[in-house]
């Protein structure tokens, strides 16, 4: 009976044995599949951490392009406000000698000179001088008028509007005798750049007078419209 069970139990531990050595060789033989797997995995992470990596390096440079474009808005936009002046300016000649009345003429010249109507009476912005000329601060369109006066018989009179060294508008006559006193005025629409200049100019031989105490004889102007732009640098 004893040796019956012996058997038995020693037959068990034989089978328990040949089991754990099945097993044993089962996993050693599955390790290569596992590594496999393993590696196969390994490698979807790591193109998947490229990926991320790509697309974070995209996300950056986009950002970097908004961000410029951004800098170049801010840039545009200052240089509108820049540009966005209020300028306006208005001007009367006074004569370098005058008698009791206040009244005085000036010329005839044997060269054109710039009439520099001195006594400002506006001059918003500051692109006026007292020398008589008006200097463009910024591009745009400019309106420009004036009005002479003249006391004179037997004479040529008259004025002209310059731009740089340009004659833009003329307005002249020839008094005669016992015609004494006269007064003209034009207007004109100027497109100008930045440093352009605009004045008046007493044309050789030519006379006016002007007042001491009164404002008859102006030169006015103002800015209408800039033409800054917004330019697309991207």
């Amino acid at each position: 009976m004893h040796l019956v069970k012996a058997a038995r139990s020693f037959e068990q531990r034989r089978c328990v044995k040949k089991l754990g050595s099945a097993e044993l060789y089962a996993n050693e033989s599955d390790q290569p599949n596992k590594l496999n797997f393993l590696t196969a995995q390994l490698e979807t992470y790591k193109n998947q951490m490229q990926k991320i990596q790509e697309d974070h390096k995209d996300q950056q440079n986009k950002l970097n392009i908004l961000t410029a474009q951004l800098e170049t808005y801010k840039n545009q936009m200052q240089k509108i406000q820049e540009d966005h002046k209020e300028v306006a300016f208005s001007a009367a000649l006074q004569p370098s000698s005058w008698g009791n009345s206040g009244y005085g003429k000036m010329g005839p010249f044997g060269t054109d000179i710039t009439l520099a109507h001195g006594k400002i009476l506006t001059n918003v912005g500051g692109a006026y001088s007292n020398k008589g000329v008006f200097t463009a601060p910024v591009k745009g369109v400019y309106f420009f008028t004036f009005t002479t006066y003249s006391w004179a018989a037997e004479a040529d009179i008259g004025v002209k509007l310059m731009k740089n060294n340009e004659e833009v508008l003329l307005v002249w006559e020839t008094q005669d005798k016992g015609d004494n006193e006269d007064y003209a005025s034009n207007s004109v629409l100027l497109e100008l750049e930045v440093g352009d200049k605009v004045y008046m100019r007493l044309p050789k031989g030519y006379q006016v007078a002007a007042s001491k105490y009164s404002n008859i004889h102006t030169f006015s102007g103002f800015l209408l419209y800039s033409r800054a732009r917004i330019h697309k640098e991207f």
